[in-house]
């Protein structure tokens, strides 16, 4: 399944892609920006500091082992995470080989190797895939070919394990994937000719002391993205060198029997080398300081705080979570507090021409939220799950036309939304059958224009079905989106109101162990089984159909 069918499995997330494989794919939480979601691989944060998002295309799908999302995202994250963090953990149990191929000239081929020695442990992984995403789609009764849209890419990782002593490990990881892609463009603004290449690496390595009453951990992370884009048509031919240091310290301690705190200490440099907006660095330092204290046996209180701090802002986050076991309710948690977002590179720096430029003398993004839930869990395979949130949002960044019809970034838009996830899993009628999904409304309000925020829809919903047998396992995972709601131009260029409609996504995929060698196995997946239009963007066409089908052996 790809990246799509797999983040739509996250309660209350919504991808935004823009065309394809090689599109642009990023994810916003709650009818939220790109902007205000992080998303974190083995402890490094994959945000870009030049537009303050992370494109997933340039993540291989082999690394969504496992995914969660981070209990107390502003106070850990700071900046740009105040809507949530999504965790991306690629690490597995047994080696593996894996080969695939499909539509729209899909070819794959991933490894993974596992090495365990006494008091050491590595795992290494890599592979690449090619895919011409070539597909057709249809708009106003005609149909078109997606040009310039294909895309290869290789990849590589590792990790090392190390326990020094009872006390001690030493943890340090590797990931670099390197993309080469054509640049298809919108449908009204085609780019035949553009083409993009990427090479991001990231390094990260951790030290930790256990203590007798907790533990002490240091970080050291660093994201750098090598990124080149060419149009002969428009003689565009730039680069952009983005990186992003940080050293984080950890000191986790018992300091009553019935009292925890979590103290960090994070320092960070954000670094560009652009041919557009030249050379540009910032240096942040952040504080947090948060306290568990179990006031009764499952009745536990959590005061979070958070200072950061650079050359020309000062920001203070904070988080108050309330958790408590109520017989038959099952766990009633709520929380309040706050978060922000700095303003990125491109956005105070764009160089200034005849139609954009960009604002130094901008504000940070502020946000407050509430969040009241409830979760019961009836056994290990069945729970239900019931949560209501609230954000309201000032200072957002927007880029406008002004009246001498130069685009530029400004801090007047204001954003309201409410939102309700209603999640659940079961068994049903046999154990080899499990049902799980979720429902989520979203009612959001752009409280400068009185209008419901772009391309969010009102309703999401997903229903997984598996089934297990003794050789085989079969998925069928149906995705829906409601109507969504965007402003555009008609023929004359007058402004007006555009709804799309509402789409169902169905996906199904098929895992075959060949009788007497289990460790063998066939994979099909029909990803859009019903052939449905599923573009997120108008201008950016998604496909139909896709079929893959693959084989996977566990050493």
């Amino acid at each position: 399944m790809n990246s799509l069918g797999v983040f739509q499995r996250v309660p209350g997330t919504l991808l935004k892609t823009y065309g394809g494989r090689a599109g642009i794919s990023n994810v916003g939480m709650d009818g939220g920006q790109a902007e205000h979601t992080k998303i974190v691989l083995d402890g490094i944060d994959l945000t870009s500091p030049q537009n303050g998002q992370t494109d997933l295309s340039e993540i291989p799908l082999v690394f969504f082992q496992q995914m969660f999302q981070s209990r107390y995202p502003g106070i850990d994250y700071g900046s740009g995470s105040m809507d949530g963090v999504i965790h991306l953990s690629p690490w597995f149990n047994r080696s593996f080989v894996n080969v695939t191929t499909g539509t729209f000239g899909y070819k794959s081929a991933s490894a993974g190797y596992r090495l365990a020695f006494p008091n050491t442990a590595v795992q290494l992984i890599g592979g690449g895939f090619y895919s011409i995403e070539d597909y057709s789609f249809s708009l106003n009764d005609s149909t078109y070919n997606r040009e310039n849209n294909g895309i290869e890419q290789t990849f590589f990782g590792g990790r090392v394990q190390f326990l020094q002593s009872r006390k001690t490990i030493i943890k340090t990881s590797l990931f670099l994937s390197s993309s080469d892609r054509g640049v298809a463009g919108s449908v009204s603004f085609p780019s035949p000719n553009a083409n993009r290449k990427n090479t991001l690496s990231l390094v990260n390595a951790t030290l930790i002391r256990i203590l007798n009453s907790g533990h002490i951990s240091i970080q050291v992370s660093r994201r750098a993205n090598d990124e080149q884009y060419s149009d002969p048509d428009f003689a565009v031919n730039s680069r952009h060198e983005v990186s992003s240091q940080r050293l984080k310290m950890k000191w986790n301690r018992r300091l009553l029997k019935h009292l925890e705190s979590n103290t960090t200490l994070e320092l960070c440099n954000e670094m560009i080398n652009s041919s557009d907006i030249g050379n540009r660095d910032r240096s942040l330092t952040a504080a947090s300081v948060s306290l568990a204290y179990n006031v009764t046996p499952g009745f536990v209180v959590r005061p979070s705080f958070r200072r950061d701090v650079g050359e020309s802002f000062r920001a203070t986050t904070t988080d108050f979570n309330v958790q408590v076991k109520i017989p038959v309710l099952g766990q009633i948690r709520g929380r309040v507090g706050n978060g922000f977002r700095l303003p990125t590179f491109n956005d105070m720096y764009w160089p200034a021409g005849s139609y954009s430029a960009g604002n130094p003398d901008l504000n940070q993004e502020k946000s407050a939220y509430f969040s009241l839930g409830m979760e019961r869990i009836f056994s290990k395979e069945s729970r239900f799950g019931l949560e209501w949130r609230e954000r309201r949002t000032n200072n957002l960044i927007t880029w406008n036309a002004g009246d001498d019809f130069v685009w530029r970034p400004t801090n007047v838009a204001k954003a309201l939304r409410k939102s309700y996830i209603i999640s659940f899993r079961v068994p049903f009628m046999t154990q080899n059958l499990s049902v799980s999904g979720y429902l989520t409304g979203n009612e959001t309000n752009d409280l400068t224009t009185d209008k419901a925020l772009p391309y969010v829809p009102t309703h999401t919903g997903q229903l997984l079905l598996q089934y297990s047998w003794a050789t085989g396992t079969l998925d069928i995972q149906t995705y829906y989106s409601s109507e969504r709601n965007y402003s555009g131009y008609d023929d004359d260029y007058n402004p007006i109101d555009i709804t799309l409609d509402p789409f169902t996504n169905v996906n199904l995929g098929l895992h075959l162990a060949m009788p007497g060698w289990n460790d063998l196995r066939l994979h099909f997946t029909f990803e859009n089984l019903l052939d449905t239009d599923t573009s997120f963007f108008p201008e950016y066409p998604e496909s139909g159909l896709r079929v893959n089908g693959g084989i996977s052996i566990l050493l």
